[in-house]
Formats: structure tokens, C-alpha cells, sequence
């Protein structure tokens, strides 16, 4: 949680006019324990001897608390201004870092979400994915991130990924990899009346491997290039080309294919995990097929715009905008999109699947905030990271609009593509540290559909 900027002035010193100058003398930080001194001033907005006006440098401070606790890795951060006369100022980080090592255990759904296994799998405990995994968020304290995971039960998978933000001494260029390979007994292979039908074997019918490369560019502290190359190959047994011939291109056992995609994006929210203010805009555009393996050829575009407002005592706007488009007329139901799948929904469409080549849609949360603060747990813990429990408790309504365009082949009963869907609802989002975010909702959909839902992420 963020920490209100505090102002500290030597003795004898007035309070200054915000259009005066002052002077950034030595700035010192402590509690970086792990993480580089030059990963926490990449975030910092001023810099030792820069002159700039009281006002500005009030504003920078506020906006450099917000940037350094999206670097997910601190759970307390804290910029205090030390007035040493009315015209030179120090500046103290304080900052107090996450627990960053993670051996975890694998229990997730294979489902797109909890209310398709809960009510179109019948709560199916065969569809349970469980392993191990380890992460480490902070590898060399550079933001460094490491995953390794080992996954078996519905789809058995093995996958390792790796990424640093900043590989040159300007730290604007970072670099990240990532492979995995999946194998399934369990496929879907089509769908019908926007609900997913499943192929079942006591083999393995579908095995799938991908491998990638991906380099950022951050030219300053809000604006984000990545450009990403990837490899990807999918093989499926008869089984699944007899129900869709559609499942590959030209009805193929085996689909590879070069992936190439670019994303650019400007992030000015406050808090990623959960914003309350600030904007987010994104554009990804991204080719299947590059001429050198299959004849896989499809081109997608993405854009989204989100906006977040503070109205004041207590109330939040949220809102979001996204539309996305396949441009290709031909497109293997491998490479299938639409509501229902990540990161396209609806909320009161949680059940169902709405496939289609193009869509958009708006979601928007009015929130009240109703509790915030710090529990301690035990000052006897011997780790810092975990004696203190922080919290948010917001109450919301929200609306949410979208439309889709053609049903995809292999896909029937499509009574939701080609018209306005939408839904109107209440809810409570849970709000705690590590990203921990906890959303329970309540949706009538336009068709009269009614639910009790809930997720681990914030929905705007």
C-alpha cells in the first residue's frame, strides 16, 4: 500500500511557496536489502543537484511512490523529503521488500473459469491440474523473474520462463524467454450452443511445445515496446481431426507455425494489481505463419483503453474499453478466440463461450471503498515480509456491454454472435498484498441469467 508523501523541514524553516525552487541534494535509501540501488532510481523522477519547482517536486514524489511500488517488489515504499534550508532538499527512500522465493504447489482447474467447472463440468475433481512450481520474483535483484513449473493431473505440462527488464547500462532494454510443453487426454474440440464439447481418451491425443523470445524497450517511465518471436507446434491425434477437421489447417496432424508479435503500451495506473486512478492503453498486433513453417496465416489486432477515476469520498470509476479483430478468413479452431477466453469475458457469460474473428466491449465498476488498513500478524515472525497483513475492502455495481461478430467454424446453436450481450451486477473485491486480488459477484445477464460468481483478479 502506498504511503502519503511526507514533508519533514529542518527547524526554523517556514513553509515554502509552491512556485519557489529547490535544489535535490543526496538522496539515500534504505531497506533495499536484495534489490539494486539502480533498479529503485530507474523510478525516480529527479535526480542529485536538479533544481525544479516545490510543486513539481511534490508531484514527482507522489508519482515515483506509485512507480516503485509497481515494481511488485517492495510491500511498503516511502519517499520523505528532508528540508536541510528553504532552497536544498535530501530525499529518503524507505522501502521494505517482498518475500521474493516461492516453492509453490499446482492446484488449478483446467476450465477457463470456476463456474465452467462448477456448473458445465458437473465439478469434475478429474479436471484438477496439481504440481509443483517454483518462482523467484527477484532472482539477481535486478527484477529478474524466474518460473519453473511442473504440472500434471488434467494436462500434464513442464514450462520454464525467464525475464530482466534492463540489460544496458540506460535501462531501457530488457530481454525475456519462455518454453513449455503440454500433452492432453482431455481436448476441446468444438463447441455448441456456446458450451464447450470435450473428447476424451485413455491416450495422450493432443501434445503441444512452444518456445519464445521476447525484447522490451522502455524509453521512459510510462511507454513499453516489446517485440516478440515464437515457435509453436501443435500435433493431435484422428480422434480429434474426425470431429473437427477444422482443429488444424487443411485437417493436419501436426501444425507449426512462427509467431510474431509487437505490443505497445502506455501505463499510468496507480496501482497495476488494482487501480483507482490513472489510464492504461494498449495496442498488439500479431502474425501467425511467416511464410517458413505450414501454411498457417493469420493476422490478429488488439487495442484497449482503460481509465480510472478518484470521485472522491471514497467512490471509484472504473472503466475499460477493447476490441479485438482476426483479419484472416481462414482460421483453425486452434488459434480460436472470443468471450470466454482469455482475456475476452463478460460478466453473467461466465458459463457459456461466444467464438468469433472480431468483438468489443466495455466494462465499467462504480466502487466504494468501505475498509482499508493494516493488521499486524505477529511481531515474533522472523520474516519482516510477512508480520503485517494490509487491506482493502470495496463494495461495487458494474456494467458490462460487448459484441461479437461471425461464429467461428466447427461451432453451433451461436444464438449470442452477431448482437449486443450484457449485464449489470453487484460485488466485493478483496484487496491485499502480493496482488492478492479476491472478487465476488453477483450478474443478471440480458437474457435474464442470474449468478453468484467469483475470481482472483481484478476485472477492469
Amino acid at each position: 500500500m502506498l504511503a502519503a508523501p511526507s514533508f519533514i523541514y529542518a527547524q526554523g524553516i517556514p513553509e515554502l511557496d509552491p512556485e519557489s525552487t529547490v535544489q535535490v541534494g543526496k538522496i539515500y535509501i534504505t531497506g533495499n536489502n536484495k534489490t539494486r540501488t539502480e533498479i529503485i532510481l530507474r523510478e525516480v523522477d529527479f535526480k542529485e543537484g536538479e533544481k525544479l519547482k516545490l510543486k513539481d517536486f511534490a508531484q514527482k514524489v507522489l508519482l515515483d511512490q506509485q512507480k516503485l511500488t509497481n515494481t511488485r517488489l517492495f510491500v511498503f515504499v516511502e519517499i520523505v523529503p528532508l528540508f536541510m534550508s528553504d532552497t536544498e532538499v535530501d530525499v529518503l527512500i524507505r522501502l521494505q521488500e517482498r518475500w521474493y522465493i516461492f516453492p509453490l504447489p499446482v492446484f488449478k482447474l483446467a476450465d477457463r473459469n470456476f463456474t465452467e467447472w462448477w456448473v458445465n463440468q458437473n465439478r469434475d475433481f478429474g479436471r484438477v491440474n496439481y504440481g509443483a512450481q517454483l518462482i523467484h520474483t527477484n532472482l539477481t535483484g535486478r527484477n529478474d523473474k524466474l518460473r519453473v513449473r511442473a504440472q500434471f493431473g488434467f494436462a500434464k505440462q513442464y514450462s520454464l520462463s525467464y525475464s530482466i527488464p534492463y540489460i544496458n547500462n540506460a535501462q531501457t532494454i530488457g530481454l525475456g524467454f519462455s518454453t513449455n510443453f503440454t500433452t492432453n487426454k482431455t481436448v476441446g474440440v468444438q463447441s455448441r450452443g456456446h458450451r464447450l464439447e470435450f473428447v476424451e481418451s485413455d491416450n495422450v491425443i493432443r501434445r503441444s511445445f512452444g518456445i519464445s523470445g521476447t525484447i522490451t524497450y522502455r524509453p521512459s517511465f510510462y511507454t513499453r515496446h516489446s517485440v516478440s518471436l515464437g515457435y509453436g507446434r501443435s500435433s493431435v491425434d484422428d480422434l480429434i481431426l474426425n470431429l473437427n477437421a477444422n482443429y488444424h489447417t487443411d485437417s493436419q496432424n501436426i501444425q507449426k507455425y512462427l509467431r510474431l508479435s509487437y505490443v505497445f503500451g502506455v501505463d499510468k495506473r496507480d496501482y497495476i494489481a488494482y487501480p483507482l486512478t490513472g489510464s492504461n492503453f494498449s495496442f498488439q498486433a500479431t502474425k501467425f505463419g511467416l511464410g517458413i513453417a505450414n501454411n498457417l496465416d493469420l493476422f490478429t489486432a488488439r487495442i484497449s483503453y482503460a481509465k480510472y477515476f478518484d470521485l472522491k469520498k471514497g467512490f471509484y470509476l472504473a472503466t475499460r474499453t477493447e476490441a479485438f479483430k482476426n483479419f484472416s478468413s481462414d482460421i483453425p479452431y486452434l488459434i480460436r478466440s472470443g468471450f470466454g477466453y482469455r482475456p475476452d469475458f463478460i460478466r453473467g457469460y461466465e458459463r457459456f463461450v461466444v467464438e468469433s474473428n472480431a468483438l468489443i466491449s466495455h466494462r465499467s465498476a462504480l466502487r466504494l471503498k468501505v475498509l482499508d488498513g493494516v493488521q499486524e500478524l505477529s511481531r515474533r515472525s522472523l520474516i519482516n515480509q510477512f508480520r503485517t497483513l494490509p487491506y482493502a475492502f470495496y463494495i461495487k455495481v458494474f456494467i458490462d456491454t460487448g459484441y461479437t461478430g461471425n461464429p467461428l467454424p466447427n461451432t453451433e446453436n451461436n444464438f449470442f454472435n452477431n448482437q449486443f450481450l450484457g449485464s449489470i451486477g453487484l460485488g466485493v473485491d478483496l484487496v491485499t498484498y502480493y496482488d492478492f486480488v479476491f472478487r465476488l459477484e453477483y450478474s443478471v445477464n440480458k437474457q435474464g441469467n442470474t449468478g453468484l460468481f467469483f475470481n482472483f483478479k481484478a476485472a477492469i
